[in-house]
C-alpha cells in the first residue's frame, strides 16, 4: 500500500510539473494595432493606436499598455471585448472610462483624449460578458479571459463620442510571440 501511495504521489507531482512547464511554453505577450479599418462597421478614422498585453507567469494578472491618438472626438471608454475579427462581442475588462464606471469591479482610470493608459488587470476586473458564457462571479472568469486572448478571440477597442460603438479596434494576437525575446517580463 505504501508503494502504491508513493507511486500515486509521484505521478501527481509529475503531472503538475508538466502542466506548469506547458504554461511556461505558452505565449504570454500579445499585441494589437488599433484602427478604424478593424471596426465593425469599418470606419475611415484618423485615429490610430496600439495595445500590448503581458500575461503574468502564474496566469493571475494581465499587464497592459494602451496608446492612441488622432481620434475624431472625446474618448468615452476603452476595453477588451470577447469576439473574433469583424464580430462584435461583449466587454470582458475595462482599460479606462470617462462614463459611469462598471459596478462591482475596481474603478478604471479616466481615459485621456490621446496618450497612454497602463495598468494591471486581475480576476476582480472581469465584468463579463455573461451573455457569452463569462460569469463575472465565477472563479474561472480570469482564466476565460486568458483563454480568449490566447485563442485570439478578443480585441481592444476605443469608443468615442462620434463613434460610441468604437472608433478604433484591433484583434489581440499572440501567435507571433513564440520568439523568446517577445515573451514578456516575469511578474
Amino acid at each position: 500500500m505504501w508503494k502504491a501511495r508513493t507511486t500515486s504521489i509521484s505521478l501527481l507531482l509529475l503531472v503538475s510539473a508538466a502542466a506548469a512547464a506547458a504554461r511556461d511554453d505558452e505565449p504570454r505577450t500579445g499585441h494589437a494595432d488599433l484602427s478604424g479599418f478593424e471596426e465593425n462597421l469599418t470606419l475611415s478614422s484618423p485615429g490610430r493606436g496600439s495595445l500590448d498585453v503581458v500575461i503574468s507567469r502564474d496566469g493571475t494578472s494581465l499587464r497592459y499598455r494602451l496608446r492612441y491618438d488622432g481620434l475624431v472626438t472625446s474618448v468615452l471608454q476603452s476595453h477588451i471585448h470577447l469576439g473574433r475579427p469583424a464580430i462584435n462581442g461583449g466587454i470582458m475588462v475595462f482599460f479606462c472610462t470617462n462614463l459611469t464606471p462598471p459596478a462591482g469591479v475596481p474603478v478604471p482610470p479616466a481615459c485621456p483624449q490621446a496618450g497612454t493608459v497602463t495598468g494591471v488587470l486581475t480576476e476582480a476586473d472581469i465584468v463579463g460578458p455573461a451573455a457569452q458564457g463569462v460569469d463575472p462571479s465565477a472563479p474561472t472568469r480570469f482564466s476565460q479571459l486568458i483563454e480568449a486572448l490566447r485563442a485570439e478571440a478578443a480585441y481592444g477597442n476605443v469608443h468615442t463620442m462620434a463613434y460610441p460603438g468604437g472608433e478604433i479596434r484591433g484583434q489581440i494576437k499572440f501567435s507571433d510571440n513564440h520568439h523568446p525575446d517577445r515573451r514578456g517580463d516575469d511578474q
